[in-house]
């Protein structure tokens, strides 16, 4: 039976998918863990935030319960970005129902990236998934009137439900231990430097802007060719999205042009979060680390907006290639798109079987 639980609770955008990879891959030397996951404990999350999945807690939950039971690692870790968007109350609650023997023996950690870099990493995830079409300063809006950057009241009600037991930190380079999220995550989680990383750190680059002007085109190009209404064409898209851009980001950019931010919209951001990062800071860290991102924002803008036309990017003999690997990519999702979804993930993230044959 493992001694202590550590939840780590995202955010999204702060290196969780490489955390996760080393802690699946169980390549550490120097501390005893138990990490009942393939990839991450998103089905988990899940069960406290969709109706579709409140059925399962009970048995999501249980079975984490049951596999750090019968663990004889000294500590278990549950982790999954999505924790980003439950309400504490909820994972607290659940807790109590169904690990009550692990009462008061849980920590969580959370990481939070600076606000105008979490306005162009939500741009490019959205993007990337076919879920936003429009350029970066409409995403700016949308997160305002959303309250998304808005983060010292959500932090803040972790902080009311779990008290001392949740720690936040800056998803800044120069706070984190050896600039590096993973070997924070890994000295919190063991309490000490006297550990091994066995494999890198960095699971993956950051898309370029020619690669999400290319996403949004394809995803563009399926939208128009499929059914309208139709659903499951709509997740079999979700799932492109997710999983073409990890083998883009497996691979080096070559002369692709880095997503920045527009010096007008960064001090629009700057602004706009002025307050925010301000109260974080006095609430959770030494120093100002928030606040100085926000306001290094402008000073690294570039000095007009990037362009996602796909036009502007490609050559008209490039755009009909890409037409055919959209075409090609819808007819396969039209014909089975659960197939689909289970075809496009890694070997490690499906299920031993596809869904025709289970």
């Amino acid at each position: 039976m493992v001694q202590e639980i550590v939840f780590h609770l995202g955010d999204c955008k702060t290196g969780t998918t490489s955390v996760q990879a080393v802690l699946a891959q169980d390549a550490w030397k120097g501390g005893s863990l138990c990490y009942p996951a393939r990839v991450n404990h998103i089905p988990v999350a899940k069960t406290l935030t969709a109706e579709s999945e409140r059925p399962f807690e009970a048995k999501r939950f249980g079975e984490l319960a049951n596999a750090f039971d019968i663990s004889d690692a000294e500590l278990g870790v549950v982790s999954a970005e999505h924790f980003e968007f439950v309400d504490p109350k909820a994972l607290a609650g659940a807790i109590a129902r169904h690990m009550p023997q692990y009462e008061g023996r849980i920590r969580l950690i959370a990481y939070v990236r600076p606000h105008a870099s979490r306005l162009m990493s939500t741009f490019a995830e959205r993007s990337k998934k076919g879920l936003f079409h429009k350029p970066p300063a409409a995403m700016h809006k949308k997160l305002l009137q959303d309250g998304m950057l808005f983060y010292t009241p959500r932090f803040e009600k972790w902080r009311q439900v779990f008290g001392e037991a949740f720690t936040l930190r800056p998803f800044v380079p120069s706070v984190l231990h050896k600039s590096d999220v993973v070997q924070d995550f890994f000295r919190f989680v063991l309490g000490h430097d006297d550990y091994t990383l066995t494999r890198p750190t960095q699971q993956n680059e950051s898309l370029s802007v020619q690669d999400i002007v290319m996403m949004r085109f394809l995803h563009a190009r399926i939208r128009a060719l499929s059914p309208k209404g139709e659903s499951s064409i709509r997740q079999a898209q979700q799932a492109l999205g997710w999983y073409l851009p990890e083998l883009l980001a497996a691979k080096p950019h070559n002369g692709g042009q880095k997503l920045q931010l527009h010096r007008k919209l960064a001090r629009q951001a700057a602004e706009a979060y002025r307050a925010d990062a301000a109260a974080l800071d006095a609430a959770f860290f030494d120093g100002t680390p928030m606040s100085d991102a926000l306001a290094a924002a402008p000073e690294k803008a570039a000095d007009k907006p990037q362009s996602f036309k796909a036009e502007e990017h490609f050559s008209g003999a490039e755009l009909r290639r890409l037409e055919a690997v959209a075409d090609m990519f819808q007819r396969i999702a039209e014909a089975h798109p659960d197939h689909f979804m289970w075809a496009v993930r890694s070997p490690a993230q499906r299920s031993k079987l596809p869904p025709r044959l289970r």
